[in-house]
């Protein structure tokens, strides 16, 4: 008798609302115990590809509950950026240190991220920084040394990686479902079919994702000569 009391002073329509919520939270928060399991290779050599990134695609509704941001640092040390390829997510800062002991001159032009910085040395750069609010690829370079090229992956989602030098990564917590996994290299041809994948995720075992990416010549500038040594060279 005592609990029939205290459950009649529960309102009814208070009792809709949390049942209405419980489900609600039930849908909104898939399992998140699947994992891909990456290797990548050189379609042509046959070698381990590594600073490719691979990223899982999800829904807008579900990117919310995926979403981080983080500080990340792209250093120039020796006139090339370190590290050549960056993956950050929506919404992080990358710092841009100076380890050399000349000028750098920091810029891009991509359409995800236009930004410049001016001329700046060792220990000047402490307030150079930028931050990413839009998804894809920036691609970044130095006005005083054109061979120096860096790439910045802004990802949607925390669920994006980098191939380490086995051409191998991994990405965990991903929801149960069939996802698109996009692949992406500084030198794979954007309009290859290859570079979208549709991949089903469940929690009994991990997805694999093994492919040889074909890639295209690197046509990039080679550096000057270190003919003479000036603030700037």
């Amino acid at each position: 008798m005592t609990l029939a009391l205290l459950v009649s002073k529960t309102p009814l329509w208070a009792r809709s609302i949390a049942c209405c919520a419980a489900l609600c939270a039930g849908f909104a928060a898939p399992s998140h115990a699947a994992e891909l399991r990456i290797a990548l290779q050189d379609a042509d050599t046959g070698q381990p590809l590594a600073n490719a990134v691979v990223e899982v695609r999800l829904p807008i509704g579900l990117q919310a509950q995926f979403a981080a941001t983080d500080d990340y640092s792209v250093d120039q040390v020796e006139k090339e950026f370190v590290a050549n390829v960056t993956v950050i997510t929506v919404g992080s800062r990358v710092n841009f240190p100076n380890s050399d002991d000349i000028l750098h001159h920091v810029y891009s032009f991509s359409p995800a991220k236009v930004f410049e910085l001016p001329l700046y040395g060792n220990g000047q750069s402490v307030n150079f920084s930028e931050i990413f609010e839009q998804p894809g690829v920036v691609e970044i370079g130095c006005n005083i040394h054109d061979w120096m090229l860096g790439y910045i992956y802004v990802a949607q989602t925390s669920l994006a990686v980098k191939t380490d030098d086995n051409g191998q990564a991994l990405i965990s917590g991903v929801p149960v479902g069939e996802f698109s996994v996009r692949i992406w290299h500084p030198r794979a041809p954007l309009d290859s079919a290859e570079l979208e994948q549709r991949i089903s995720f469940d929690d009994a075992q991990a997805s694999n994702l093994r492919m040889a990416l074909t890639l295209e010549r690197d046509t990039r500038l080679r550096r000057a000569p270190n003919v003479s040594r000036t603030r700037y060279r």
